[in-house]
């Protein structure tokens, strides 16, 4: 997504590039559909969105549909009057609004008899306690036209028929036979991190598993999952969770 901005120069403020919605989340486009543009840019920053720029960005052009994200041009009618309303939104509203200093809270799901506390992130099953940055995470990806899914925990019956699948029927195959013997390589029931919630197995559009290595998904967890606590396994591209394995 890019971003219109402001900058100074000799002249007065210059905008530049173009806006886009894409990338962020339903419930800021519905503030903005209700009017209410405090609550947007709160659900905004609650989603990773924190750049006060890209948040005014958002307010102005919700007010202008008609611009389609067409950034202002000094030349073009009523340019004096746009700018002053970028720059009041910017100090006085956006600036003035408190912002989560965290994303906003996953939805629960069904949680596991005695397992892990597991919510729901965008369609990714994850332990709660990760699930402020796996939100973080996607927001990010799909504001740079990454669009990222994915599955993330598994029960131990869920784990067991993945070992079967990838391992073999046996109890040997299913409970014994070490992982690197399995295709592709797979934990034991009772030791993956899919069974913490804390490992997912990413997708990027249709591809199949064992081609996610060419995809922008990848290119794009390779640059970013760091800063958002994720680490690759290397011997499965899609495979990325809180310790690499």
């Amino acid at each position: 997504m890019n971003h219109l901005h402001a900058t100074r120069d000799g002249q007065g403020i210059v905008f530049e590039e173009e806006f886009s919605f894409v990338g962020f989340p339903p419930p800021v486009r519905d503030a903005l559909r209700a009017k209410n543009e405090r609550a947007a840019i709160q659900r905004a920053a609650a989603a990773g969105f924190r750049d006060e720029n890209t948040l005014t960005d958002l307010v102005f052009f919700s007010r202008h549909p008609e611009r389609q994200g067409a950034p202002l041009r000094s030349g073009e009618a009523g340019f004096t009057a746009l700018a002053a309303e970028w720059v009041a939104i910017r100090d006085r509203l956006v600036r003035a609004t408190p912002r989560p200093s965290t994303p906003a809270p996953a939805t629960p799901a069904a949680p596991a008899a005695g397992g892990p506390d597991i919510v729901n992130v965008r369609g990714i099953l994850v332990a709660r306690q990760i699930a402020p940055r796996v939100e973080a995470l996607l927001a990010a990806a799909q504001a740079d036209g990454v669009p990222l899914t994915g599955g993330g925990y598994r029960s131990p019956a869920e784990q067991i028929a993945v070992r079967k699948q990838n391992c073999g029927p046996t109890p040997y195959d299913i409970y014994e036979k070490p992982p690197s013997q399995c295709t592709p390589q797979t934990a034991k029931p009772g030791t993956s991190m899919h069974e913490r919630g804390l490992a997912i197995d990413f997708k990027y559009g249709s591809q199949m598993r064992e081609q996610f290595s060419n995809t922008p998904g990848f290119t794009w967890l390779q640059r970013n999952a760091a800063r958002f606590g994720l680490k690759s396994f290397p011997k499965e591209p899609w495979h990325w969770s809180t310790t690499g394995t």
